[in-house]
């Protein structure tokens, strides 16, 4: 054994160099993925306080860094079509409490690693987005399904990150007003065509 070891220990060297070399990409890729993951930005749209329409959205920064939210939209989605509102700029109604988390009655602004701001009650944002006009017939409410369907959609900025990325979360109500999220995670747009779009999107909202 010893001297097969030794005919061939160029070999073994070599074959011995191309594994160390295997085994250090591999934990390379490792650190990088993780790298990547950890610097990815992440916006939580959560609802919080029930499952009623008294129930209330929050918005969560779970980026390594901070974001600056440029605006935020809702779209309501009903058997007769698609309204679409600006939500950004608070308008609470006479019955609903103001919290002391809120900055100057906006959604707008930079929010910090961690953090977090309440976009209002669930059924507040259906009344606004109930007095907008129909925009769309493409709606995912038909007959049989859900009464509608709520979409609300955050517009960001993340660090040095080129263009404008966004977050959306729906929400499903029953014949009961009870909502729920449709899906369990926020739906993350970020990648270069959904930055793409949503900043066709923002300037679209802009030009209203």
């Amino acid at each position: 054994m010893i001297e097969w070891i030794s005919q061939h220990s160029s070999f073994l060297q070599v074959v011995t160099s191309v594994a160390t070399l295997m085994v250090w990409i591999f934990y390379a890729q490792m650190l990088m993925a993780g790298y990547i993951r950890q610097r990815r930005p992440k916006v939580v749209i959560n609802q919080v306080m029930g499952l009623s329409m008294k129930g209330r959205c929050l918005i969560s920064n779970m980026s390594a860094e901070h974001i600056h939210i440029e605006s935020a939209h809702a779209r309501l989605h009903s058997r007769e079509g698609v309204r679409c509102c600006t939500v950004s700029e608070m308008e609470r109604e006479e019955d609903e409490a103001t919290p002391a988390s809120l900055q100057g009655g906006t959604l707008q602004g930079p929010l910090s690693s961690g953090g977090y701001i309440d976009a209002g009650e669930i059924r507040h944002l259906v009344n606004r987005a109930r007095q907008a006009p129909i925009e769309d017939r493409s709606t995912l409410c038909r007959d049989g399904d859900a009464p509608y369907v709520l979409e609300l959609l955050v517009l960001y900025i993340y660090s040095s990150a080129p263009g404008i990325m966004g977050a959306s979360r729906q929400f499903v109500f029953d014949d009961d007003g009870q909502a729920t999220p449709a899906h369990l995670e926020t739906r993350q747009h970020r990648n270069w065509f959904d930055r793409r779009r949503m900043s066709a999107l923002y300037r679209t909202y802009l030009d209203r």
